[in-house]
């Protein structure tokens, strides 16, 4: 008889002898080894960004992860009685309710099957409100979460998410933001291309009698919510900081009023690196499409030279059957579906290992607050650059209203 004597070899029988070991007895009492989350902040069926979370763990898409509660202040709270609150209840608790407890506020027994298994992360995936978000965090550190997923911007204001940094950091708990773009496929396309000139864009379907309810529902503004993703792409990539940064080229920006609330509506900005480098950032909310990608130019002579889509062929195929599927869902919960997946997948799984690192390329809080810095250093120049142009139009209608009263030359 052959005996294989390879160490490598045996090793690898022992670790899977091992695993083996440990699982079979979790298998079989019913507690497979997953990560169990509680996702805070669910919102409405078909529109919010924990709801659609919770909705891929409810269907069982994230092998490592598992929903076990779902925190909902509002719903299930002080608008529970409102049409929202009874469509919540429809749509969602009647759903899932046999496998998941809801509840108003977070507590420990949202995470149930997780007191019965030593060693298991407690995941708590905060997506509310920002402006809600901070206590959210707290109220998670509180109940007794090992991790926390945040979702972006994770706070309104640096100020906030550094006090929220040092919370979790003295309590030894990790925190991983939902950057999804960190770990999609085109960016990593791109990146290989970082010594040419790159573009990263982003668009949103909003049409214009729309924005007004965008500006109001995204009150922290375009910068920190729908760009903060390629902002946090130029911190981690390209290591454009506040403190890095050496100018702010303004190519394109359009800024509006609208219910008294003034915001950006698109812009694109070359950021340029005190070491000379530089990235190029596009968003528009009424590009008349959802989606995002990558675009690259010569740095000699500023041709294309490739571009990549998070979108390829093959996903937008199943992007049109879901809209056909899901008409009154959001676009971008669509089109964002497998890195929304993934990202659940890889911190659930890494979580298992029970590090207090982080997985690769998923951005951490620290990537959050220097983003949420570059946003609002850059909120604060588009906003003034656009109020000099309003005073510059302003004196241009004058002068043309002066020229129009004038007396026709004889």
């Amino acid at each position: 008889p052959h005996f294989d004597y390879d160490l490598s070899s045996i090793g690898k029988k022992a670790m899977m002898f091992l695993v083996t070991l440990l699982l079979v007895p979790l298998v079989s009492q019913g507690l497979s080894p997953t990560s169990k989350f509680c996702v805070v902040g669910c919102g409405s069926y078909g529109r919010g960004m924990g709801w659609f979370h919770a909705s891929q763990l409810a269907r069982g898409e994230c092998p490592s992860g598992e929903l076990t509660g779902v925190v909902e202040p509002w719903f299930l709270g002080k608008g529970k009685d409102s049409p929202g609150g009874e469509a919540f209840d429809a749509q969602v608790v009647q759903a899932w309710g046999d496998t998941v407890v809801f509840e108003e506020a977070i507590t420990p027994a949202v995470w149930p099957a997780a007191e019965k298994t030593e060693h298991c992360p407690k995941i708590a995936l905060i997506a509310g409100r920002t402006v809600d978000n901070p206590k959210l965090f707290r109220q998670a550190l509180d109940a007794g979460a090992t991790h926390i997923m945040l979702e972006k911007p994770g706070a309104p204001t640096v100020e906030e998410l550094e006090a929220m940094a040092a919370e979790a950091e003295e309590r030894k708990v990790p925190v991983w933001m939902g950057f999804i773009k960190q770990i999609s496929e085109y960016v990593a396309k791109a990146l290989e291309y970082r010594d040419e000139c790159v573009t990263f864009k982003s668009y949103n379907n909003y049409d214009e009698s729309a924005l007004g309810e965008c500006f109001e529902r995204n009150a922290e503004g375009m910068l920190k919510n729908m760009m903060i993703h390629e902002l946090a792409l130029a911190v981690d990539f390209f290591d454009v900081k506040v403190s890095t940064l050496a100018d702010v080229i303004v190519n394109d920006l359009d800024v509006r009023t609208l219910n008294g609330r003034r915001d950006v509506v698109k812009a694109d900005v070359t950021l340029v690196h005190v070491n000379g480098d530089s990235v190029t950032l596009y968003a528009d909310r009424c590009a008349g499409v959802d989606g995002c990608e990558a675009v690259v130019h010569s740095a000699a002579d500023g041709q294309k030279i490739a571009a990549f889509s998070m979108v390829d062929e093959a996903r937008a195929l199943q992007v049109d059957q879901d809209r056909l599927d899901h008409p009154d869902w959001l676009g971008y919960l669509l089109t964002q579906a497998p890195e929304y997946r993934r990202l659940k997948e890889i911190c659930a799984s890494f979580a298992l290992q029970m590090d207090a690192s982080s997985p690769p390329n998923v951005a951490t809080i620290q990537t959050a607050i220097d983003s949420l810095k570059l946003a609002e250093h850059l909120t604060d120049r588009l906003l003034a650059l656009s109020d000099d142009d309003d005073d510059d139009r302003r004196e241009v209608e004058k002068v043309q209203k002066v020229k129009a009263a004038a007396p026709a030359p004889r």
